[in-house]
């Protein structure tokens, strides 16, 4: 999953309210967008700062003739060899056009902008190829035993995919389960952290790279180290976009679901596992929130659910055959309750369990999952 960084730029106050609200069609977390009306001068200095350049660059202005040239050269000093700029100006001179399109700008268009024509470019630009697949995963109860899960299915992802698939888990539940369970139980553990931005954070704090290949990269819980959940959202949603762009893989925890339905990325993500408990209280919050999304985000193709632990009743206990019956279009998995486990580098890629006979069982499990992610 790639960022696409969109420069909406005009030297006059009509442009930019054009702009903005053609703008708001890319509220989601996988755009990163500047909407900026000043001189040309100003917005070449201001280009020329930004810490990620710009992907694409839609600029508008009143200039025609050379000024409009002048423009150009202007902004073409400080855009990045990779940008695509499209121009908007009311010239219609031919001369002047071919001189425009000569300086390598991506496209030339007259007034009124046109939406249609700034969303087929954007969307013409996207690279769905080119994206690591993004994983988000919620537990409907807490106390399920999901983080565990879902950090051993991304260990064992890790190893399938081999030792060049960068592989990335991210700790985003507000408590730090996984974040916690790290700091107190293995002492290779880099938990420090200095500076104040998405990128110095997941930098500095990675809590581990370790499995058999050494490609499986996990990070932190920002409320844990930071002590402040609402800058864990902005650090999140941010950071997230950051980490997945070099990972053929990222797997984010976010906890209870509430934070999972709060997330953006949830829109543009690849995969949904949501875990619960086989109880009557647990299936039938497991249905609602099924439901929810189905309903809001029509996202049903992407659900997977994880049914850890296994009902009590003899004949009539709960698995997920029995839930299957009532969710038929949701793949769904029995994991077993994880065993107490310590840090080691198994040759199955998962973490070494103390119980030989509950981990055959639970990597069986895992193995399961990671088949349908890996595809």
């Amino acid at each position: 999953m790639k960022t696409t960084n969109l420069g909406f730029y005009s030297t006059s106050e009509n442009l930019n309210s054009e702009f903005a609200a053609i703008a708001k069609s890319y509220e989601q977390s996988w755009y990163l967008k500047d909407v900026i009306s000043k001189n040309a001068s100003e917005l070449a200095t201001h280009i020329s700062q930004k810490h990620k350049a710009d992907d694409l660059i839609f600029f508008g202005t009143e200039a025609t003739g050379e000024t409009l040239i002048t423009e150009l050269n202007t902004l073409a000093d400080a855009c990045n060899p990779d940008t695509q700029v499209y121009v908007f100006s009311p010239e219609r001179d031919v001369v002047i056009y071919r001189k425009i399109l000569g300086m390598g700008v991506a496209g030339f268009e007259g007034f009124p902008i046109d939406p249609d024509f700034i969303n087929q470019e954007i969307s013409s630009f996207l690279s769905i190829e080119d994206r690591g697949k993004l994983i988000l995963g919620s537990a409907i109860l807490p106390g399920v035993g999901f983080s565990t899960a879902f950090l051993n299915i991304a260990a064992r992802c890790a190893f399938r995919a081999g030792p060049d698939a960068g592989v990335s888990f991210i700790d985003g539940d507000n408590t730090g389960g996984i974040t916690n369970l790290f700091i107190t139980e293995s002492p290779r553990t880099h938990v420090q952290f200095e500076g104040n931005s998405t990128t110095d954070f997941f930098q500095g704090a990675i809590l581990c790279e370790s499995t058999k290949h050494q490609n499986l990269k996990i990070f932190p819980s920002p409320a844990r180290l930071l002590g402040s959940r609402k800058m864990s959202d902005t650090f999140l949603e941010e950071g997230l976009s950051e980490i997945a762009n070099k990972s053929e893989y990222t797997f984010v925890d976010f906890g209870v679901f509430d934070r999972l339905w709060g997330s953006q990325s949830i829109e543009y993500c690849d995969q949904i596992l949501l875990a619960t408990r086989p109880t009557l209280n647990g299936v039938r919050l497991l249905r609602e929130v099924i439901q929810h999304i189905i309903e809001s985000r029509g996202a049903i193709e992407k659900i997977s659910c994880l049914i850890i632990g296994r009902g009590r009743g003899g004949k009539h206990e709960v698995s997920a055959k029995k839930i299957k019956e009532i969710l038929p279009n949701i793949a769904i998995f029995d994991v077993p309750e994880a065993p107490s486990y310590v840090f080691g580098n198994e040759s199955s890629g998962l973490l070494r369990f103390q119980s030989k006979r509950a981990s055959n069982k639970y990597e069986k499990s895992i193995d399961q999952i990671c088949t349908g992610l890996l595809g």
